[in-house]
């Protein structure tokens, strides 16, 4: 039996009739809501393939597709932070993931739509605050991560003796909710975590826990339509876990501030009046679900202002946020007028305050964006509508996207690095990735020791088109650092494509790394690269966090560093994060292009001009703090053994 919360003795008349009518309120709701999300999620075809000024976004989309078309294993074939049916999240590349898409959406859109409009029928009564209230939550919501606070306030709220319509979109809701846990793993995390919520819910009650049951079975059957093995999910989960856990540490950018307050608004005007009408008796009953609310919104925080920029802020807090902290506010009865006016009036506050958050974001380059994407479903839908079919869209597509950026044919199985496969896809080329294709997010030593692997084996792709593309102002070759050597051993320079090197595949003659020296400083003073005559120099930079700067990085993200280096032309200033940084990457000369990189293939041909003379570690008074007072250096000389070997 799922878990029923008792009605309060002193529930009003009148939400004892709504309650009476909720079928009918139940359809009127779903009904709108439904076609709004079948017309602008549903049907939608897969996203273009064309030529953008941001090649990375759409390069993992297009993985994610191909993945699931040809059956990849994730952990093993990709390791990332989304799922089998991650493409779900952005649906872009060939047509033949159409049918798939819409089957998975459509089962989304329709519990999304059913359990919203269940839950606002039977805790809302006036018709015209539950409309608004469906037409703002619908608007704001990404349905992917707002339907697990939809499944506890369903499960929450119904009885299933007593109704046949909450039985039947409990289990829907509880269906379309486990298929989100393989799209994205935070959403693994938060429905896992759910389920485990309810099932301690239900076991305290003296309950059988059907619904975390239900939860488990529909995932894992979700998980082998995906034809993935079923020995495959340890894996996975170890892959996505370890790129989760360095997320915050290597992933974070900066931001403005005021809209957080904003936020913090927006939640005390959310808490205090479920603090109010919880009590302590209730609190301590009700712990598990409790918990796992205040979980979530931890990590829809983590989501938006870890990578503090305009795209995470509308992710995590107007697609998700908003409107499951409006959801556990209608859950809760906060809008229904048996309500005290301290919790009508913090109630619509938080309504006044998620318009005036979803207004400023709007006005963002991401609510453009949005906009953009509304107006591109509608041309699909009449594309799609005419007598073209999606393959030969995809087809026109192709051809358009070899005119605008031709690469060099290859005969063979290639790859792009860093990160810009959709190049290969738009040239029709035979794509092999490595187990975590974008390079950027290769931050630990156990992610882009897998690609270093990938590149060494005997199913390295045949070519590699290789670009210096770093992002966040990174050091050039501080991206997925251990690939660097792997490409130096086992490749060798085949030309150009444009003003990409082109890589092909060599036998593997391993380098070394020859220990120089080692120093620790604090950060500010200067420290003095090594001489090598020429060689490549390698660094490993250990950088710990004190105990406070510990608590920090977990809660939100560290302190940020900055690498200043000194060359013959100038001072360069970089960002540098610890993970990367521990791992070591090549230091000397300084790579500004993918001709820079081909010369260290030529012995001596380094350019003098980029030797990197001096390095200093330069923090803010603030951030100096949740550091330790010193940070160890180690600099080696990277040997290349083909040098010798070709020469």
């Amino acid at each position: 039996m799922t878990p029923v919360e008792e009605r309060p003795a002193a529930a009003s008349h009148g939400v004892a009739r709504a309650a009476a009518k909720a079928p009918d309120a139940v359809f009127r709701l779903a009904l709108p809501c439904f076609l709004y999300y079948l017309i602008f999620y549903v049907v939608t075809p897969p996203l273009p393939i064309r030529v953008e000024e941001n090649l990375v976004d759409p390069s993992w989309r297009i993985v994610l597709t191909d993945a699931f078309l040809r059956g990849a294993q994730f952990g093993r074939d990709l390791i990332y932070t989304y799922g089998p049916w991650g493409f779900l999240e952005n649906t872009q590349g060939d047509p033949r993931i159409y049918p798939w898409a819409v089957s998975a959406k459509l089962l989304i859109a329709l519990a999304f739509s059913c359990g919203v409009a269940l839950i606002l029928a039977r805790t809302v009564r006036r018709p015209a605050m539950q409309a608004l209230l469906l037409a703002w939550i619908a608007l704001l919501s990404d349905p992917v991560y707002v339907l697990p606070m939809i499944l506890l306030g369903v499960a929450s709220h119904c009885d299933l003796r007593k109704s046949r319509i909450e039985n039947a979109t409990l289990h829907l809701v509880a269906i379309a909710t486990a298929l989100t846990m393989w799209i994205k793993f935070t959403s693994f995390v938060t429905v896992a975590a759910l389920a485990v919520a309810l099932a301690a819910h239900d076991l305290l009650r003296r309950r059988r826990p059907l619904i975390p049951l239900e939860i488990a079975a529909a995932a894992l059957a979700f998980w082998l339509i995906a034809r993935q093995s079923l020995l495959g999910i340890p894996v996975f989960l170890h892959g996505a876990l370890s790129t989760a856990m360095s997320y915050s540490s290597e992933m974070f950018i900066p931001g403005r501030h005021a809209e957080l307050t904003l936020v913090l608004a927006f939640l005390l005007a959310v808490a205090v009046p479920l603090a109010m009408n919880a009590g302590a008796r209730k609190i301590l009953r009700h712990w598990p679900l409790i918990g796992w609310v205040l979980l979530l919104f931890f990590l829809q925080m983590k989501e938006a202002y870890v990578r503090y920029d305009v795209f995470h802020v509308w992710m995590g807090i107007v697609n998700a946020l908003l409107p499951c902290a409006l959801i556990l506010s209608c859950r809760m009865e906060c809008f229904s007028q048996s309500a005290n006016r301290l919790t009508r009036l913090c109630a619509l506050g938080a309504v006044v305050l998620s318009v005036a958050l979803g207004a400023i974001e709007l006005r963002t380059y991401a609510g453009f964006e949005r906009f953009q994407w509304m107006s591109q479903n509608m041309a699909d839908l009449r594309a799609l509508a005419s007598s073209r079919s999606l393959q030969t869209a995809y087809r026109e597509q192709l051809t358009s996207f070899r005119r605008t950026a031709p690469l060099l044919p290859v005969t063979g199985t290639a790859d792009f690095f860093p990160d810009a496969q959709i190049l290969l896809y738009g040239n029709g080329l035979s794509v092999h990735t490595p187990p975590m294709p974008q390079s950027f997010s290769a931050y630990n030593a156990y992610l882009s020791g897998r690609n270093a692997e990938f590149f060494r084996g005997p199913q390295r792709p045949e070519f590699v088109f290789f670009d210096i593309a770093p992002i966040d102002r990174r050091y050039p070759t501080a991206e997925d650092p251990l690939s660097w050597r792997a490409l130096l051993d086992c490749y060798l320079p085949s030309g150009n494509s444009g003003k990409y090197l082109v890589l092909r595949a060599a036998g593997c003659v391993s380098g070394s790394l020859d220990f120089i020296s080692q120093v620790s400083v604090p950060d500010g003073k200067t420290i003095a690269v090594p001489r090598t005559d020429g060689e490549p120099v390698w660094v490993e930079i250990d950088m710990r966090l004190n105990p406070a700067g510990a608590v920090l990085a977990m809660v939100s993200h560290p302190a940020t560093t900055k690498l200043s280096i000194t060359t013959p032309r100038g001072k360069h200033d970089y960002a540098v994060t610890i993970q990367t940084a521990r791992m070591g990457f090549l230091l000397s000369p300084l790579l500004r292009d993918a001709s820079s990189f081909a010369r260290l293939f030529a012995e001596g041909a380094a350019d003098p001009a980029e030797q990197v003379d001096d390095i200093t570690f330069v923090r803010g008074s603030e951030d100096r703090r949740y550091y330790q007072p010193s940070i160890a250096v180690k600099f080696y000389r990277l040997n290349l053994a083909r040098h010798l070997s070709t020469n």
